[in-house]
């Protein structure tokens, strides 16, 4: 008599230790997965302004570019950086996080190529990019995107310095 009694309670418990093990990953909040993280979705969005580039032989401003950040499948933030004059890069994988002193963001992370323009032979020709740094605020936005080795053997890094705002005077 008794064991009739127990076996609802032994059914009832089985069922519910079945439904805690077969919990998987996909039933995970998407924040959970490092997908659609509050920081990412909050910068998304086009940035205008201008950048200035730094090589061996190059120290120029250039006006008109834009940088876009967009929220990728897997949560993450890709940035497409584009300059009429030499080219886009997309960078992805990069997260962004609030900066604890003041309002804004950091951008950390980001790997990518960059599809330069060639002005003395035409056509294009990619480089791997990387993000080296990137900070969002209301005052100032700045993206510093680094192509390593563009140039010869020796003549070291191309660093483009994107910002907002308006372009400073040329000297």
């Amino acid at each position: 008599m008794k064991l009739k009694h127990l076996f609802p309670l032994i059914a009832l418990l089985t069922g519910v230790f079945s439904l805690a093990a077969c919990g998987g990953d996909d039933e995970l909040a998407p924040q959970d997965q490092g997908q659609g993280r509050e920081s990412n979705t909050e910068v998304v969005g086009t940035y205008e302004g201008w950048t200035h580039l730094t090589t061996a032989f190059i120290n120029k401003n250039y006006s008109g570019d834009t940088f876009t950040l967009a929220l990728a499948d897997d949560g993450t933030l890709t940035a497409t950086f584009t300059d009429a004059t030499w080219g886009t890069a997309t960078i992805t994988g990069i997260q962004a996080s609030k900066i604890k002193t003041g309002e804004g963001y950091a951008l950390e992370d980001g790997e990518g190529s960059f599809v330069m323009n060639n002005p003395r032979q035409g056509g294009t020709q990619e480089f791997a990019c990387k993000l080296e740094s990137g900070t969002l605020s209301a005052d100032k936005t700045q993206l510093t995107v680094v192509i390593s080795a563009y140039m010869e053997v020796g003549h070291g890094d191309m660093t483009f310095t994107f910002q907002t705002g308006e372009i400073p005077a040329e000297d």
